[in-house]
């Protein structure tokens, strides 16, 4: 029975060139879209009829609290902000199924979607990038 060893995994600075910019941009549209979302529900309950501060808190609390590990740069962050975000897309997709759709849950299941897929990507590339600062260093 042959054993194979595993290969330590080597980041070039080529690679970890296109990684750091791939990074960078799903960074900036996660957080471009994290804004508006929170900035969409601050003003559907400021402004619309049937709003309140508890509803606004119920839909802005959980996503106001990776705050701190979004600016401290912490891929684990943003692998949770994946799982935090699918009861706003399950809440987008059955409101816009509904006969009385209206325009914000279309753009909240837009935005949950756009959160998620850069949000999951972020995880994934923060974490070679902070393992080639790793290697670098070593």
């Amino acid at each position: 029975m042959a054993t194979t060893e595993k290969k330590p995994l080597v980041i070039s600075d080529a690679e970890a060139s296109v990684i750091h910019r791939k990074l960078r941009a799903a960074q900036m549209l996660f957080l471009i879209s994290y804004a508006v979302l929170l900035l969409l529900f601050c003003l559907l309950n400021i402004f619309a009829a049937g709003g309140s501060f508890k509803l606004w808190l119920v839909q802005c609390f959980p996503l106001l609290i990776f705050i701190p590990g979004l600016v401290q740069q912490r891929y684990r962050t943003y692998s949770w902000i994946c799982f935090v975000i699918l009861p706003y897309f399950t809440w987008a997709v059955v409101n816009v199924m509904s006969p009385l759709i209206r325009w914000h849950d279309i753009a909240v299941l837009v935005l949950s979607v756009i959160i998620f897929i850069t949000a999951m990507m972020a995880s994934r590339w923060l974490q070679y990038w902070q393992y080639y600062q790793h290697q670098i260093r070593s």
